[in-house]
């Protein structure tokens, strides 16, 4: 069950992996395919002028994010002017095109002195790029042969970032590479796992609504709001509302998220005083929002606000820590290496932002929700698997405990007393056969669902729709059949019929009425119920049959009256004498025994094969 468990938070792994190797092919593709001209260091200007200015140019280098505190003080719109020098002569002889890594909110592009590109039309345009690459093709007629300037007046109508990326001119077809690579991890990546965020975020919400006393789905639920929200400004190119209260909302939401990660975390791992510390990241969250705006105000760096971050997630890693130890489950260890990642990643996007060390090229932190989301995913699908088997203990407990009372019944009262006590133990069967449907059997489709709706492997949506079959045939042992093996059959037809037409096979139903089985309870039911589930996979993983045939009606066995249930395949067989007797075929055996019946397997090569189980009308009571 742990491998299981381990490959849903593989998967998310395998994501993260999958994205390395498409930036690696991606910048493969390009190499040899044209020249790209590099830039590491820049001229950098700090005037308003509308014209490339004439002086008052400094050195520095590229990318620089910083340009904030060298712009002119107290500044409404804080203005840059970076240029570059290159020729053209060094780009090879194909079509070239600019790419910048990283543009901030308002970009004008010059050649040589003559505008060329902008991301605004109009200074009032709301539109945002600030986290996307720009790709600009550079039209030869206002290049020259030899030297060439390109100029970028950068300005920011919320004065919170000033800077720009790393810059590439080069041919078409590699500068196209770096930036369809770039739009993908910045952009159409993030999209992706907000997608998902949004699903596992409408389960917990279901979950919680359904359970709330469980709180650590409320926090989770909460967790994808903030985290969803969060997202929107690596993507939105078009704020729902006004931009600069977009932009600053968005950026007070990442103390918000770090608060309700970790409250989420001190929920999860049932850390002592969880409440105090819940509510002691909210004033964190508050007195960190309120001293960046203070900085912002002042017109100083914001650095020292998101540094507060930094004891606050050491206290709450080591305190993570402590609960793993104390409690070494693998859900909890898997759980704080996401977390883990999730803060490393916030981190990398910190020191990437206030460019003080080098990192990757895009941000980090929308996919440490995908880690965190995965792993409680893959937890609760584990606590759903080790539901389901504890259905079946369920199942022979609640029976044993019937034949107790049974027992007691004939020794200690009268009819009407065990009347009484039968009319009792169907209500309790009835109770738990509703629990079990919507309780385990609820949470296993949710996960089953969500499974199918973010795309998961064909093998993980197959085991779940296997142990959600497995838990509605175990349901059906407990219904009162009153004998009838015949309505039992049809219980077995109603789940497993869709599964044969899926699977391209006909199901063929050849039952006639068949005697009434007066020792048939919820015992027998399950036994029997499982060998034919047991003979009907064995012909869909096997025969490579069309059709499956069913088959009901009275027969003797050994001069004893009974019933005989025939499950008949015509595909491919097999040899029985070169084919050693499998665990399947020895547990059907085992529990046709447990019934004082009989089971046999009949098969040849290119005949099919017929798996039989004979079924006493009378039956002395045995120990199952």
């Amino acid at each position: 069950m742990r491998v299981e468990w381990s490959r849903r938070w593989a998967i998310s792994l395998l994501i993260l992996v999958g994205l390395a190797i498409f930036v690696v092919r991606g910048a493969a593709s390009g190499a040899g395919e044209g020249s790209v001209i590099g830039f590491t260091h820049a001229d950098y200007s700090f005037s308003a002028s509308r014209t490339i200015p004439a002086d008052g140019w400094q050195r520095g280098p590229v990318p620089d994010f910083t340009l904030l505190r060298r712009a002119a003080p107290g500044a409404a719109e804080p203005v840059a002017w970076v240029r570059f020098r290159f020729d053209r002569r060094a780009a090879g002889p194909l079509p070239i095109a600019l790419y910048v890594e990283m543009v901030r909110d308002n970009l004008t592009v010059m050649v040589n002195g003559v505008e060329l590109y902008r991301t605004r039309a109009e200074k009032d345009d709301p539109t945002l790029a600030w986290n996307h690459p720009l790709f600009v093709p550079l039209p030869e007629a206002m290049l020259r042969p030899g030297a060439n300037e390109l100029a970028f007046r950068i300005e920011t109508t919320t004065p919170q970032l000033l800077g720009i990326g790393n810059v590439r001119v080069g041919a078409d077809r590699p500068i196209r590479s770096m930036y369809n690579n770039e739009t993908f991890l910045s952009t159409i990546a993030p999209q992706i796992v907000s997608g998902y965020l949004l699903i596992v975020t409408i389960g917990a919400m279901t979950f919680w609504v359904r359970r709330p006393a469980d709180r650590s789905y409320g926090w989770l639920f909460a967790l994808g709001l903030v985290w969803l929200f969060r997202n929107l400004h690596y993507f939105v190119q078009d704020p729902p509302f006004e931009p600069a209260a977009f932009w600053i909302m968005t950026t007070d939401s990442l103390f918000v998220l770090l608060a309700v990660a970790f409250g989420f975390a001190a929920c999860v791992f049932d850390l002592p005083q969880a409440r105090r510390i819940q509510l002691q990241l909210g004033g964190f969250a508050l007195a960190a929002i309120a001293f960046r705006h203070v900085l912002v105000a002042l017109h100083a760096s914001e650095l020292p606000s998101f540094a507060l971050a930094f004891p606050v997630s050491a206290a709450m890693i080591l305190l993570m820590l402590r609960a793993c130890r104390r409690d070494p489950s693998a859900a909890k260890w898997t759980m704080f290496a996401a977390i883990a990642l999730a803060i490393a990643f916030a981190f990398h996007d910190m020191v990437f932002t206030f460019n003080l060390t080098g990192g990757a090229s895009f941000y980090l932190l929308p996919y440490g929700g995908l880690l965190i989301f995965a792993a409680f995913d893959a937890t609760l699908t584990h606590r759903l698997q080790n539901a389901l088997i504890d259905v079946e203990d369920v199942n022979l407990t609640l029976a044993a405990r019937v034949a107790e009372a049974r027992a007691s019944l004939v020794e200690s009262e009268a009819a009407r007393a065990e009347l009484q006590i039968a009319h009792a133990v169907d209500l309790e069967r009835e109770r738990i056969m509703r629990d079990i449907h919507d309780g385990i059997g609820s949470s296993l489709l949710t996960a089953l669902v969500n499974a199918r709706h973010r795309d998961e492997s064909p093998e993980t949506i197959a085991t779940l729709s296997r142990s959600l079959a497995d838990l509605r045939i175990g349901v059906d042992s407990l219904e009162p059949t009153g004998g009838d093996v015949v309505a039992l059959l049809a219980n077995l037809r109603h789940r497993m019929e869709r599964e044969l037409k899926g699977a391209g096979m006909a199901f063929v139903w050849k039952v006639e009425a068949a005697p009434v089985l007066p020792w048939l309870d919820p015992i027998g039911a399950l036994h029997i119920l499982r060998i034919l589930q047991e003979a009907i996979g064995n012909a869909l993983n096997h025969s490579d049959a069309a059709q499956i045939e069913v088959r009901c009606a009275a027969r003797d066995h050994d001069g004893a009256a009974g019933v005989c249930i025939e499950i008949i395949d015509r595909g491919k067989g097999f040899d029985p004498a070169g084919v050693s007797r499998g665990k399947g075929l020895s547990n059907m055996a085992a529990r046709a025994e447990a019934l004082n019946g009989a089971f046999r397997c009949d098969s040849a090569p290119g005949a099919g094969t017929v798996s039989a189980i004979w079924l006493p009308i009378a039956q002395a009571r045995v120990g199952r």
